[in-house]
């Protein structure tokens, strides 16, 4: 309980100076202490002695002021180039793509709030720097190491496959299979197609689909 504060429970004289010594009388049992603006300890000892209820209660109420150290603390985040920024924005990618998960989940407050217990410096990105970005990168990242691996390949297996997008334009696909081919990795790759673009998600866009897929499907290569 602050200086000012405590003498809120007293009547206070008009006409003294400040600084100077006056009586004030308690609100709450009529007795008369003496004291200041600048020296208020008889308040507050009178306040925690004969009503000490109404003292805690005073006290818990009060709003506690955060020192300079906090506000700092709490202020500051990774920078965009941090490694423990980048190592957690890459685990949230996998995360989304790998577990299937929609782009806006960056966006729930409660995923917010999840994130800000793990690290309070970890800034979440956004869904549009997410899909237009992040995503893009990490898709590049992953099919440019798929090419380095295939180059080093001594003999590889293909199948082809062909379907029309959603505004009938011909699709041509030429997957690259260990040997012996099956089609059970095909069927894979569709059937976790089906799990991505579900009726839910119709407003996916083919470029953003085509990256999750690559990194879903392709992501544990650069582990």
């Amino acid at each position: 309980m602050s200086s000012k504060s405590v003498l809120e429970h007293f009547t206070v004289p008009d006409d003294f100076q400040n600084g100077n010594t006056f009586k004030g009388k308690c609100m709450h049992c009529g007795t008369l202490i003496s004291g200041s603006y600048k020296v208020t300890s008889n308040f507050v000892t009178h306040m925690k002695r004969k009503h000490r209820d109404l003292y805690i209660l005073h006290s818990e109420n009060k709003e506690i002021q955060p020192t300079l150290t906090q506000c700092i603390k709490k202020s500051v985040k990774y920078s965009p180039s941090d490694p423990k920024q980048l190592e957690m924005t890459n685990a949230l990618i996998m995360f989304i793509a790998g577990d299937l998960l929609p782009l806006s989940i960056v966006e729930s407050e409660e995923f917010k709030n999840l994130m800000e217990k793990a690290d309070t410096k970890y800034q979440v990105p956004s869904r549009k720097h997410l899909s237009s970005k992040l995503l893009h990168e990490k898709s590049v990242e992953i099919k440019n190491n798929l090419v380095n691996t295939l180059k080093r390949a001594e003999s590889v297996c293909l199948t082809i496959d062909l379907w029309s997008s959603r505004q009938m334009r011909a699709k041509l696909a030429v997957q690259y299979l260990a040997i012996p081919a099956t089609s059970a990795p095909v069927e894979r790759l569709f059937s976790t197609a089906g799990k991505t673009f579900r009726p839910e998600r119709c407003r996916l866009a083919d470029g953003t689909f085509e990256k999750l897929m690559m990194v879903k499907c392709n992501g544990k290569m650069l582990k």
